[in-house]
């Protein structure tokens, strides 16, 4: 080939689009996973497990979702059961294989393709029509010019007779197709045809073609493969549910909306990543000397009127290519190209939620209840594909602007479009309801759209500290640490959101009495005298439980300080700095000196003050009789303990919120860096005070906080205390929290005109670096402070809880806690299906075996009762009592009545069977020891009891046949 090779690229952060590709694919895949599963359930069980809900005793017409969760959580063990047994998942190896196929049907899709685009008949050899190798020629020299090492294959459709061009196949394969009305236009204008060529040239050097034909691929799989079968699947339950009477429409209804939203979801998201993709290679075109002004083509005027105007707009999302007016305004203005669009911010929210839900309902029915390692896997995975897309997008945007003089993005905008999007994916997904279209709680959605935006303001804080401090080789160092941090934190709100927002939504929340009586067997002691602090601890102690779930949390507070802070210590700048190859990418730009970053020693002594009186604060508590928290028994829990841990969390709380209102006020830029920095600071060094505190517990008069305690090195006080380090990771996410809040509100004041500060002279041009004395305590509160956060997150991950065994502890613990379910009237049909399903799935079965064996009971006296038996042939009645016992044991374990004198009944069948039982082997341990005369009235007792039960039995029967009468049936 000839001609001058293309030059280097020089940008420092790619375009995005792939990452933006790996979302859309992940949700395709993710959803066409759950849709198996859907259709395995429905196949499997169809209608089955809405009578686990009926025999729970759900009125799904008249209740709402708290009132649902209520009663499915107060009766878990039963409900799980039945589940297991009327609703088992498929084996784990289905889902895993239909996701093969489906990944290799897109393969071979994606290699068929460009076979079926290239094939005879409809293209033909550009060497069958080229005989003087003319058209060759210029091709060969315009690859070389777009750096390409050799030229693709070449066809021509004749049949088209438009100025145009198409690559496709794969990036290593890619086939160039001519259109016979770009071959027409070689001859009068060479200029506009290798316009063209370079373009499609662009995409094969941006490697474009793989990723712009295996998106075609899954998106046709998904659309002829996946969705008519879960379609028919939706009906077939309907179909189902109709049949046995169920009114349960919400679930299917929101199945069939969710999909339709999925579907433009998806088609969005795809259409947009190709719009990108043809911008950049409008791009690199130009670059390499092609003449956009010579593109004939003709586009229709725009409409007139506001709203043709805006129905246009909306049609162009929709669209795989970009208006030939926006291409060319990107030729000569790079701004749109480097801006953050809302579409995909709102894309990326709504993909990013429905996948993390998605992924956690499909791995649910495989794992333990409380499997929170996958948890925090999914959720990690979901937060990484946010920063990944918006992050990317932010530091572009903040690089473009520093590089071209212009005000860098705050990043606020973008977050309003996350969060939004973000909220309708929640809502699409069913997170918050479970039979209702909407949450009870729908102001927490809000909290969307206050995540959002304190994700993509710090993102875009940290971007435009790094891009205006750094001056190193690169720059994708900090962005990718950068990212990572701000991924690891985002992963939190979605762990937090999935374990406790969600329910929230549904409008439960904990019973403070309940909880408080929780609270006195958790941690004795002698409450009553501290009534107060308890009632504060009861409304703060469920939301510190679910940092359980969060093992990664003191990390992920963590980097959003330390990064920011290590701007402050950059190395020396290099013979070639990234704004250099930067700036020569850009139209505009040029390289910027190196700015120093605002002073950081007030904030690094506010901080330190503060935390010094946090230190203070725990030592008086210490001090002062009336706070209790002294004698603390760290083994076992006590009330001490608890008084200890909340004080010393208020004291953290509140000198971190102290440090970063101070410093808020002061700083006129990086108001959010410093803000957490100085409360951060504040938080670790009271939380170092707290940990001296306790490692030389005993040798101080009157500092006493453990029971028994001694003056010798013990580090085993801080491993063995769990709720210490529970007490300091919520105390660090609450820190950050009211950081970004304190943050916020002085910015927000700060906008109003009367209140702005006059702004000070800018910083000048930085040197090579501060010097080695003020770089040297930044280097170590950074090593310290990701030591212990390391340290503490290997803990917490130890020591994170892997499953759960005992169903029972967690049902007794929820009714203790939980408000009770209303009793509102149900309707006598809905009643008596309520008793058919309790019969049918497990209740009949129950009376039925307890019949059975009373029956053997009394055959076993009668036969002893004619006198020809010996006193041994009495132990013939323990397996039947023991079986009697299991009967008692499953019916205590099975719902209850799902009506209220029948309830009473049921319960005292079930104490009378399990009572007959307990006097049975009462009676056997008499007979064994020859007491016979205490044995004949033990035995006489256990058919008494039985007999009683017996007659609760029919009692039930009979109660189900009046309740069967008064509906008709």
């Amino acid at each position: 080939m000839t001609g001058a090779p293309a030059r280097p690229v020089g940008q420092p952060v790619g375009a995005g689009t792939t990452m933006r590709f790996v979302l859309l694919a992940v949700l395709v895949l993710v959803t066409s996973g759950l849709m198996l599963l859907y259709m395995a359930f429905w196949w499997f069980s169809g209608a089955e497990s809405y009578k686990c809900d009926l025999a729970a005793g759900v009125d799904a017409e008249h209740m709402s979702d708290l009132e649902l969760l209520i009663t499915r959580s107060s009766q878990w063990v039963a409900y799980r059961n039945c589940q297991l047994a009327h609703a088992r998942p498929p084996s784990w190896w289905i889902p895993l294989l239909w996701l093969g196929i489906l990944a290799l049907v897109a393969v071979a899709l994606f290699l068929w393709l460009p076979v079926w685009k290239a094939r005879r008949g409809r293209v033909v050899e550009l060497a069958e029509i080229d005989g003087s190798r003319a058209v060759r020629d210029d091709l060969a020299e315009v690859a070389a010019r777009a750096g390409l090492e050799r030229l693709p294959r070449v066809v021509v459709d004749p049949s088209v007779l438009s100025v145009g061009a198409v690559v496709f196949g794969r990036n290593r394969r890619p086939v160039l197709c001519l259109y016979g009305g770009l071959l027409a236009l070689r001859a009068r204008d060479p200029g506009a045809f290798k316009a063209v060529l370079l373009h499609e040239f662009a995409h094969i050097r941006n490697g474009d073609v793989t990723l712009t034909y295996a998106t075609v691929a899954l998106w046709r799989v998904f659309l002829f493969l996946v969705a008519p079968p879960y379609l028919v699947g939706i009906g077939m339950y309907l179909y189902l549910q109709n049949r046995s009477g169920g009114s349960l429409w919400a679930v299917p209804v929101r199945s069939v909306i969710q999909f339709l939203a999925l579907v433009a979801l998806m088609y969005l998201a795809r259409s947009d990543v190709l719009r990108s993709r043809e911008i950049h290679a409008d791009r690199a075109a130009v670059r390499w000397g092609a003449d956009f002004g010579g593109w004939h083509v003709t586009e229709a005027p725009a409409p007139g009127g506001a709203l043709r105007r805006r129905l246009a707009s909306f049609a162009v999302l929709w669209r795989s290519h970009p208006r030939w007016e926006l291409r060319r305004g990107a030729l000569t203005d790079s701004g749109p190209v480097y801006a953050v669009p809302a579409l995909p911010m709102f894309l990326t929210g709504a993909a990013t939620v429905l996948i993390n839900s998605q992924l956690s309902l499909a791995l649910r029915p495989y794992l333990e209840l409380s499997a929170a390692p996958i948890a925090q896997a999914v959720a990690l995975a979901a937060a990484g594909l946010v920063a990944g897309v918006v992050g990317v997008t932010l530091w572009r945007a903040v690089i473009h602007a520093v590089l071209t003089g212009r005000r860098p993005p705050s990043g606020l905008r973008a977050g309003l479009w996350l969060g939004a999007g973000m909220a309708v994916g929640t809502l699409l997904s069913g997170q918050g309801t479970i039979e209702q279209f909407f949450p009870s709680r729908n102001a927490l959605l809000l909290l969307f759209l206050l995540g959002g935006p304190a994700f993509t303001w710090w993102t875009a804080q940290v971007a435009r500290l790094w891009v205006t401090a750094w001056r190193g080789r690169t720059i994708r160092v900090a962005l990718v640490v950068s990212l990572a941090a701000g991924g690891l934190a985002l992963a939190q709100w979605f762990g937090w959101w999935y374990g406790s927002g969600a329910p929230l939504a549904t409008g439960w929340w904990y019973e403070a009495e309940g909880m408080r009586q929780r609270l006195e067997q958790l941690y004795p002691g002698p409450a009553a005298d501290h009534a107060t602090m308890l009632s504060g601890i009861g409304v703060v102690f469920p939301l510190v439980l679910n940092t359980n779930a969060l093992p990664l949390s003191a990390v992920a507070v963590a980097g959003l300080w330390l990064v920011p802070l290590a701007a402050w210590i950059p190395g020396r700048t290099a013979a070639t700095p990234w704004t250099r190859t930067a700036a020569a990418d850009i139209e505009g730009a040029t390289e910027p000196p190196a700015c120093r970053p605002p002073r950081l020693r007030g904030a690094l002594l506010t901080g330190l003050s503060c935390g010094l009186a946090a230190c203070a604060a725990v030592v008086t508590v210490l001090v002062l009789p009336g706070t209790g928290a002294s004698g603390a028994a760290t083994e076992g829990g006590s009330l001490p303990a608890l008084l200890f841990l909340a004080w010393t969390y208020l004291a953290l709380v509140a000198a971190a919120a102290t440090a970063a209102a101070i410093v808020s006020v002061r700083a006129r830029q990086y108001r959010l860096p410093v803000a957490l920095i100085a409360a951060h600071t504040a938080a670790l060094v009271g939380a170092a005070g707290v940990l001296v505190l306790l490692l030389s517990d005993g040798c101080v008069d009157g500092l006493r906080l453990l029971e028994p305690s001694s003056c010798a090195w013990q580090p085993a006080r801080l491993t063995f205390w769990l709720d210490l380090h529970i007490t300091l990771d919520f105390a660090l996410m609450t820190v950050t929290v009211a950081a970004v809040a304190v943050a916020a509100a002085v910015s927000a004041v700060r906008r109003v005109p009367a209140l702005r500060r006059r702004p000070r002279r800018a910083a000048g041009p930085g040197r090579d670096g501060p010097s080695a004395v003020r770089r040297g305590p930044l280097v170590a509160l950074c090593v310290v402070a990701l030591a212990a956060s390391g340290a503490e997150a290997a803990y917490r991950q130890d020591r994170m809880p892997r499953k759960v065994t005992d169903y029972r502890a967690v049902q007794d613990e929820f009714r203790q806690v939980s408000p009770r379910a209303g009793t509102g009237a149900v309707t006598p049909s809905t009643r008596a299906r309520q008793v058919d399903a309790w019969n049918e799935i497990g209740g009949k079965d129950l009376l039925d075996r307890f019949r059975r064996d009373r029956g053997r009971l009394l055959a076993i006296g009668r036969t002893f009762a004619r006198g020809k038996e010996p006193p041994s042939y009495l132990f013939r009645l323990r397996p039947v009592c023991e079986s009697i016992g299991r009967t008692a044991v499953d019916a205590s374990r099975y719902f209850g009545f799902p009506e209220a004198r029948g309830q009473l009944v049921w319960q005292r069948f079930v104490l009378d069977a399990a009572n007959s039982t307990l006097d049975c082997r009462t009676a056997m341990d008499h007979l064994g020891a020859a007491r016979y005369k205490q044995a004949g009235a033990a035995i006489g007792t256990t058919f008494q009891k039985a007999g009683t039960a017996y007659r609760s039995a029919d009692a039930i029967d009979a109660r189900t046949a009046e309740i069967r009468r008064a509906a008709g049936r």
